[in-house]
């Protein structure tokens, strides 16, 4: 979601991803409406999923705690995102930084951008412990 404010309190460089967003341009009561609902959800999504910086979108209304559809959430899927501890590592960059998304089998890393099928073989692997040397 584009964040359109008259006077903004963030810097240019906190937002300047967004030139690059799907949404961008599109009106602003799509992705903040007065009362969020699974068909909003789902109309906020047709430009969330194919998103080139959704991964960055998200990341930023979870630091923020933006209200609104951000990055293909709504507000309570990301404050259900917030309490989680214990996820699991990308396939990637091993980061801890992981969110499976609700209602998908999806799994999203917030460090890298990738995304991947929980239930697909791709799943993370442990990270190999180096023996000593004899």
């Amino acid at each position: 979601m584009v964040v359109q404010r008259a006077t903004s309190g963030w810097a240019a460089s906190e937002v300047r991803w967004q030139d690059e967003a799907l949404c961008n341009g599109a009106p602003l009561e799509v992705f903040v409406p007065d009362k969020e609902n699974p068909e909003g959800l789902e109309e906020a999504r047709a430009y969330c999923n194919p998103c080139p910086v959704r991964a960055t979108c998200l990341r930023y209304a979870l630091t923020y705690g933006q209200r609104g559809y951000w990055g293909g959430t709504d507000t309570a899927e990301r404050r259900r995102l917030r309490a989680k501890k214990d996820r699991v590592k990308c396939p990637s960059c091993e980061s801890r930084r992981v969110i499976n998304m609700a209602g998908s089998d999806d799994a999203l890393c917030l460090a890298c951008g990738l995304s991947w099928l929980t239930s697909s073989a791709a799943q993370p692997r442990p990270r190999a412990q180096a023996r000593p040397a004899a």
